[in-house]
């Protein structure tokens, strides 16, 4: 090694210990050293747009996606698991599997060991004994492939006891720039520790949808803003001379519906809240009535479909439909209400408090409105071509195809990327 990288090795070294940007730093697992096989692996980068919706790109301009599609493909769409919210299908993603698989059945459960989790809640979200399967970066990190983490879900804990070379506690006020320029700093790295596998994160979509509802400018203007993002990576690629020589997807966890007051539903006009914990609210309502309310609880709410106009089912924990694979975990509670779009449930003291979002997900993943996107791109890519729709579960597949892993037990279909692949 010359003078000047050996230099350049440990400049990168410590800016990685000590801080990815001013206002970030990044762990370090230990990793033992390992010997790199003799062909180079060509680097994965996954990034989220969390809340994209598949028509958005119909919705302003975005150069950058634009530019990125010309050179790979697409899915019709990317449907995701049930329900359809940000941990469950982040998760599912990087693993492979449904949530009745993982324990991720909602971004905020009960555990009767574990307590409650909820995306707030930090000792939580780091807590590996939530998260059951095995997630890529732990597949990698366990076949001597290093990782990366600009944030995603699962990737701040110790699961099987593995956690990502590199990983980032999640932060939202550490800015896009920033984190565009970790990855790119990451992929730079000279030693046994750089990363083949990467991920970056982007919420302002998703966030925007939620405070202002799908057809709202601020909404425009985030697809606008990440799309600037897009561009800035895609420049830095080519700085460093990375942009043909990685595979590169950009995809999402769920669509986005906007709610309003009049197709809210409240729970205490059906249900005396008394008489269950509501463990989640919202769009997919799971109650779990208190020792020996079931039937009764139960009862009510099932007759309360018609008097609703039947824009929700309920069902018994036995009962919920198998194409949801949700029920088979002892997470999910006894009873669920599951709503079309747009309708969802709260509370007349939590509409007091809080109102209702502007915008929401966590419907059927067959409505259109959850539907997300899936774009690929690099040298293992064909270019300008589209492809059937794929589902949230069979991305980990590729990811190990990709990266030459032995996949962990999933639920996924390798065989739909057939078309898409060299």
């Amino acid at each position: 090694m010359s003078k000047y990288s050996f230099l350049l090795t440990l400049l990168l070294s410590a800016y990685l210990f000590y801080g990815c940007s001013q206002t970030e730093s990044a762990q370090i697992s230990q990793v033992q050293e390992v010997t790199l096989n003799e062909t180079e692996r060509t680097p994965l980068l996954l990034i989220s747009i969390d809340g994209f919706r598949t028509d958005y790109l119909e919705r302003t301009d975005t150069p950058a996606l634009d530019y990125f599609l010309s050179k790979g493909v697409q899915a019709e769409y990317l449907k995701p698991i049930y329900p359809s919210n940000t941990f469950p299908n982040h998760y599912a993603l990087a693993t492979g599997l449904y949530a009745e698989n993982t324990g991720i059945i909602a971004n905020n459960m009960f555990d009767p060991e574990l307590g409650r989790f909820a995306l707030g809640n930090r000792d939580a979200v780091s807590d590996g004994r939530w998260y059951g399967g095995e997630p890529i970066w732990v597949t990698a990190e366990n076949q001597g492939v290093r990782t990366a983490t600009m944030f995603w879900p699962g990737s701040e804990a110790d699961v099987m006891g593995v956690r990502p070379t590199r990983w980032v506690q999640y932060d939202n006020s550490i800015t896009y720039p920033s984190r565009v320029d970790s990855v790119i700093t990451w992929l730079q790295v000279e030693d046994y520790t750089r990363p083949d596998f990467l991920t970056l994160y982007f919420s302002r979509v998703d966030s925007r949808g939620h405070g202002h509802g799908v057809e709202s400018d601020s909404v425009t203007a985030a697809i606008e803003y990440v799309d600037r993002q897009i561009g800035y990576l895609i420049d830095e690629l080519k700085r460093i001379d990375m942009w043909g020589n990685i595979n590169i997807f950009i995809t999402s966890d769920h669509g986005m519906a906007s709610l309003s007051e009049e197709k809210t539903i409240f729970l205490d006009d059906i249900i005396d809240l008394d008489h269950v914990f509501v463990r989640n609210w919202g769009t997919a309502g799971m109650i779990a009535p208190r020792d020996g309310r079931t039937e009764e609880v139960y009862n009510q709410l099932k007759a309360a479909e018609d008097e609703y106009g039947n824009v929700f089912r309920v069902y018994r924990k036995a009962d919920i439909p198998e194409r949801f694979r949700f029920k088979n975990h002892p997470r999910v509670p006894e009873i669920l209400i599951e709503f079309d779009v747009p309708y969802a449930m709260t509370s007349r003291s939590n509409f007091e408090r809080r109102g209702i979002l502007a915008g929401n997900h966590g419907w059927d993943p067959e409505s259109p409105e959850m539907h997300t996107i899936f774009f690929a791109k690099g040298p293992d890519f064909h270019e300008q071509l589209t492809f059937p729709y794929v589902n949230m579960v069979d991305i980990y597949e590729l990811m190990c195809h990709l990266l030459g892993l032995d996949p962990a037990e999933n639920d996924g279909n390798f065989d739909v990327w057939e078309r898409a692949l060299r």
